[in-house]
């Protein structure tokens, strides 16, 4: 026996082992198997093992001939592999450890067989499976298109819906392949947010666009959330995605009529309202705008003479004349009537006065034509330079009180606020 009797202990330790055990000698002779071992195989242990008597372990477990003889032919230490079998206590699945025992100087000296029942385990992992089989499977009849990416955050399930809608492989958008689908932009600023997902394992939300099988980019909702494994570890992202494309342009329709006049298309005084102070801003860097204020001149009897429906038609077509003059980057915007405003971003007071000039000869030349006959209209102009950090509403104060001395000097002529 290996064991002898200043080794007592050894044998204790080797008997208590919860899950089989079996000793061999260098022969592969059973040397000892202890009480977890009789009780898992106790139909299938000879009663020579039992009572003392060497056997050769195939005789016993013959499942474990090919295993133990590569072990022995190699260098390894060790060998793990699973074994399924038939036991009184049913149908069992082991992890079976052999290891070789070493004296302290690495001499082969006998060999350790650990059986470890993990039959409760495995079930569970199939289970499982089942289960995510199970939740894969309803995935599959959504409408919505839906993914789940693993723990090192790739995507590695895409449901019907998804691979319908991008007109691709899943092959192809395994990993982060399905994010070549998005415009560049939206990739990097995708990868910002789901990084820091992933780090904090948190939900996300963040919309982008998505190319669709037919070419086409649609804005989606991208929603992801985290989920569990059975010890409530971190197991990765299960995520859904909406075509939100209608209600994008429904949203981008609102806030250009929020942000623009409904008659003319101009930007309306609440865009002025946002670019002026940034242009207020500007001037502590040393650029400098200008702020034009414009007025018709007898405007009102267009609309007594001819219907408002004519006056409307001409404050659009103005709207095009007055455009063609400007500069690009120059902003026309309709304050309301007749009542025009210009933002000349990075100008200084000559190049304004010069594009004043310049509308009022273009204006006042300008033949309109209505039904009844054609005329000219004429244009006061009051500018506010934008050369220091003042108020956005003394700028337009200015503006508004030099477009009023203008048309207080009979009209057809600019004021510079000084």
């Amino acid at each position: 026996m290996i064991w002898d009797n200043t080794e007592e202990r050894y044998k204790i330790i080797f008997n208590i082992i919860p899950n089989p055990a079996v000793l061999l000698d260098l022969d592969n002779k059973v040397e000892a198997i202890n009480d977890s071992c009789l009780e898992y195989f106790e139909n299938q242990i000879p009663k020579d093992v039992i009572y003392g008597q060497k056997v050769k372990v195939e005789k016993v477990f013959p499942w474990l001939a090919n295993e133990l003889s590569a072990l022995m032919s190699g260098e390894a230490r060790e060998t793990v592999f699973d074994q399924e079998l038939i036991c009184p206590k049913g149908q069992v699945i082991f992890q079976v450890r052999i290891k070789k025992i070493l004296d302290p100087f690495d001499i082969h000296r006998s060999t350790l067989i650990l059986m470890n029942d993990i039959t409760s385990i495995v079930e569970a992992e199939k289970k499982v499976a089942r289960a995510r089989d199970f939740y894969l499977t309803l995935f599959e009849e959504f409408p919505a298109m839906i993914w789940r990416a693993g723990v090192n955050g790739k995507f590695n399930y895409f449901n019907r819906a998804w691979l319908a809608f991008t007109g691709k492989m899943v092959e192809e958008q395994l990993g982060y392949g399905w994010a070549q689908a998005l415009p560049e932009s939206d990739r990097e600023r995708f990868f910002r947010v789901y990084e820091t997902a992933i780090q904090e394992q948190k939900a996300f939300e963040i919309e982008f666009r998505l190319r669709r099988y037919d070419g086409q980019y649609r804005w989606v909702l991208c929603v992801g959330r985290p989920f569990r494994g059975l010890e409530e570890e971190f197991a990765g992202f299960i995520g859904s995605c909406y075509d939100i494309t209608e209600r994008k342009i429904h949203e981008q329709e609102l806030a250009h009529l929020a942000m623009h006049d409904p008659l003319t298309g101009l930007p309306n005084r609440r865009m002025l309202e946002v670019i002026l102070p940034r242009l207020i801003e500007q001037t502590e860097i040393g650029k400098y705008s200008a702020l034009f204020f414009m007025d018709l001149d007898n405007f009102k009897l267009v609309n007594d003479n001819f219907g408002h429906h004519v006056g409307d038609s001409l404050l659009v077509e103005l709207g095009r004349i007055i455009n063609n003059q400007l500069r690009e980057g120059d902003r026309l915007i309709r304050l309301g009537g007749d009542e025009f405003a210009i933002l000349l971003e990075g100008v200084q007071k000559k190049e304004a006065e010069l594009i004043a000039r310049r509308l009022l000869e273009t204006v006042s030349h300008y033949q309109f034509v209505t039904p009844q006959k054609s005329f000219n209209l004429f244009l006061s102009i009051g500018i506010a330079l934008i050369s220091e950090k003042t108020d956005p509403e003394v700028i337009m104060s200015r503006a508004d009180t030099a477009m009023y001395k203008a048309k207080e000097k009979g009209g057809n002529q600019f004021v510079l606020y000084e």
